[in-house]
């Protein structure tokens, strides 16, 4: 049990929390870091949301978002060439956002398996996306996980582009 009398959050729903962050960042065209931080204020001046963000795993939490933040260019550029016809900034956002969370976690995360991850996201994209999101988020991810492999501590989503440019010669 967590503080107390609460039991300890899962991971699951932190991913759902970092969504949340995540898509609203997207939303406001904001840091999700500064997003985050208004999350936890709010909840922290809030004595009954309080409870909810301590139900939630803050450390995973931050370090998913960090890593999305820092990684977020080069996820998105992969994203961009594994979704043949379609423009990132016309994917739902949310589709989009779970593309971004589940890529971050899959690269910078080696404790946790890649399927765990691909699974994790498939279901967010179930209950929160549309009717063909788990499909098309189990497609990416699908392919990112043949290209990776078993992720180690230096594993980085710049190697996966370039397994992915090796993998697609030119010409």
């Amino acid at each position: 049990m967590a503080d107390g009398n609460y039991p300890v959050p899962s991971r699951r729903k932190t991913r759902e929390f970092v969504l949340q962050v995540l898509f609203a960042a997207d939303a406001q065209g904001k840091n999700p870091h500064d997003v985050l931080a208004v999350f936890e204020n709010h909840f922290q001046d809030d004595q009954d949301e309080t409870l909810k963000l301590h139900r939630v795993m803050k450390d995973f939490a931050r370090n998913l978002v960090s890593a999305v933040c820092e990684h977020g260019q080069e996820i998105d550029e992969l994203i961009r060439q594994l979704s043949h016809h379609w423009k990132l900034y016309r994917m739902s956002r949310v589709d989009r956002n779970i593309l971004r969370m589940a890529i971050a976690e899959m690269t910078s995360f080696p404790d946790i398996p890649g399927r765990v991850t691909l699974n994790e996201a498939i279901d967010l994209g179930k209950k929160y996306g549309a009717e063909n999101s788990a499909t098309f988020i189990n497609g990416i991810l699908d392919r990112i996980h043949e290209l990776q492999g078993t992720p180690s501590p230096s594993y980085d989503v710049r190697e996966i582009l370039d397994r992915l440019d090796e993998s697609n010669p030119k010409g």
